[in-house]
């Protein structure tokens, strides 16, 4: 699978966890400390998104960052 690809996909991942929890993109930018065009081009698979990003996102959103990015959870890891 290509970059552009996993950036597509886990940015409709993203945007799903955002629209669950009734988020508007300003206020998640505001949740994750990024801005509300950074969120929008992360979840059109405009974007790349680094390590970091990727934790802060997965961390506001009590989700594992395999899920955003495969959409599975590792059901081994430990807590």
């Amino acid at each position: 699978m290509r970059d552009e690809e996993i950036y597509k996909e886990a940015g409709v991942r993203i945007q799903g966890l955002r629209e669950r929890w009734s988020l508007t993109r300003e206020e998640m930018a505001e949740f994750v400390g990024l801005s509300a065009k950074h969120i929008y081009e992360i979840e059109a698979g405009r974007k790349g998104f680094s390590a970091s990003t990727l934790y802060r996102i997965a961390t506001a959103f009590g989700v594992g960052c395999d899920y955003i990015m495969t959409g599975k959870e590792d059901k081994n890891l430990e807590a």
